[in-house]
């Protein structure tokens, strides 16, 4: 009897612990699971630098797993939905969402090569599951409760919330209360006002550690290093959806003009300093230009239409966009 947290397809069925769901995988399910390109997400962190001085240590598979059984539970004979789950973030860098910024990145463009990529086009063609159905249901332009384009809560993000609750030890309630509390119809995931209310809560706190001194700080740090690899011709930005964060660490501690910050970066991230205001020494620009604010469903109605105290919170929340300095104290 092999052991059930296995997430590496090596199973006929996947356990997902934070949702306490168990799913019979497909036979493509194993084979994606198996393949480089969705493998190599259980070794980037969702969190990205924030892995160094936060709880945030979980990976971008265990994440993408938590999607995918969410999928799986409301839809559980949607193949293609089941595989735009499992495939939605292989496009992401290197620490996720820290090297966005950098010229040339841009995961949303990696994620449909990938998709449409030898690998993953040969194992979904076996199942007879058309790419193009996949990569639809990814951007959003089918809308599914994995993706949507009207500012509707769906399943990457509120994973992401309720994962993010759950390692940093906020969460008010159990995924299976939350399970029981929500249902999915009309392509869109509803949940009871109660329910709605402590997954908005969730939403406001994620925003607030997006834009906090120590998700700004160590990210924009980690970004600087990256940069000046890339400026030194030590890497290539074309390499970055094929690496893992353990490759791009390498780099960083036998590179010599980045081997001594980062390694203050590990030890020393209190030293990082963060502030609106423009500092007299020489200081990184960190620029926040969007939040995750995506409202759950109450009866077919956005949330924000049935509370005044959202859209004051959306209002304060949206107050810390804009530019942030980084330095080192």
């Amino acid at each position: 009897m092999d052991y059930r947290l296995r997430l590496d397809g090596a199973l006929d069925e996947l356990y997902e612990p934070l949702w306490q769901l168990s799913i019979r995988l497909f036979d493509e399910e194993k084979a994606l699971l198996r393949s480089i390109k969705v493998r190599r997400l259980h070794l980037i962190r969702h969190g990205g630098a924030s892995f160094i001085n936060s709880h945030h240590t979980f990976s971008r598979l265990q994440h993408t797993l938590g999607v995918f059984a969410l999928a799986a539970h409301f839809e559980p004979h949607n193949r293609a939905l089941r595989a735009a789950a499992l495939l939605h973030d292989i496009g992401h860098a290197p620490f996720s969402h820290t090297l966005d910024s950098l010229e040339g990145v841009d995961h949303h463009q990696w994620t449909r090569e990938a998709v449409f990529s030898e690998e993953i086009v040969t194992i979904l063609s076996h199942a007879n599951i058309h790419t193009a159905e996949v990569m639809d249901y990814i951007d959003g332009s089918r809308r599914s409760l994995l993706r949507n384009t009207d500012g509707i809560l769906h399943a990457d993000h509120l994973d992401s919330w309720v994962r993010s609750a759950f390692v940093g030890g906020y969460m008010p309630f159990s995924t299976v209360e939350l399970l029981n509390e929500m249902n999915y119809r009309n392509g869109s995931l509803q949940f009871t006002p109660a329910a709605g209310k402590r997954v908005t809560e969730l939403i406001w706190e994620e925003a607030r550690m997006h834009t906090s001194p120590a998700n700004i700080g160590i990210n924009a740090i980690m970004r600087k290093l990256v940069r000046r690899l890339i400026i030194h011709n030590e890497l290539e930005v074309a390499r970055l959806p094929a690496m893992t964060d353990a490759h791009i660490e390498q780099l960083l501690r036998s590179n010599g003009d980045t081997h001594e910050e980062y390694e203050g970066l590990l030890m020393e991230s209190w030293r990082i300093r963060v502030t609106r205001e423009k500092p007299d020494v020489t200081a990184e620009t960190a620029i926040v230009s969007k939040l995750y604010l995506a409202m759950p469903l109450i009866g077919d109605v956005s949330i924000a239409e049935t509370s005044q105290d959202i859209p004051a919170a959306i209002e304060e929340l949206e107050q810390r966009l804009g530019t942030y300095y980084v330095w080192w104290e």
